[in-house]
């Protein structure tokens, strides 16, 4: 009789374990445009450009094909982005990492006349998550400005915090530890 309930319950941990991968291995919509140039018109306000990431893009790593490392793969704080092209993330299925989420962003940002830059932030990251890659403690993000203060838009992690930051008087007072912003790209 024990060993019959505990059975039971182990089924139901596996079952429980099993709908929990198949759910956070789940895609995000179809992208409703076909061509870049048109997504990248459209999207002509932070808020557009924070939605359509949070519902048709997915975050990935480098091993699962989110791309946009460094030079010759390599991860490194100094990475240049211009290897990483804003169109990377919609050509690549909605999938991208920190990098790809990003020049996306920025991209869409400058085209639609707001001063904006990649941001560079301390942050811990598990070894597992880049194997073999240092260093790995820093997170991409995108930075605006609107109406004379500094916001952040950050949907390139594989959690929290995400979505729209700020308004921020300096950049100084964003509630990061910046490593640096982005000038060049």
């Amino acid at each position: 009789m024990n060993n019959q309930k505990m059975s039971t319950i182990t089924r139901i941990f596996i079952l429980i374990g099993l709908i929990l991968v198949l759910l956070s291995c789940a895609h995000k919509q179809p992208q409703p445009y076909k061509h870049f140039a048109e997504v990248s018109t459209k999207l002509n306000t932070p808020m557009l450009i924070n939605d359509y990431q949070k519902k048709y893009f997915v975050w990935a790593s480098n091993p699962q094909g989110g791309g946009c490392v460094g030079v010759n793969g390599i991860v490194d704080i100094g990475v240049n982005l211009v290897e990483c092209p804003p169109s990377f993330i919609f050509n690549n299925n909605g999938k991208g990492n920190c990098g790809a989420f990003t020049t996306f962003a920025v991209y869409c940002l400058r085209k639609a006349g707001y001063e904006a830059y990649p941001l560079y932030i301390h942050k811990k990251w598990p070894d597992w998550l880049a194997p073999g890659h240092q260093p790995r403690d820093y997170h991409i993000m995108a930075l605006y400005k609107e109406n004379g203060k500094w916001y952040t838009i950050d949907n390139g992690l594989g959690r929290g915090p995400q979505g729209i930051k700020g308004p921020f008087n300096r950049i100084e007072d964003l509630p990061y530890e910046v490593l640096r912003v982005d000038k060049k790209y």
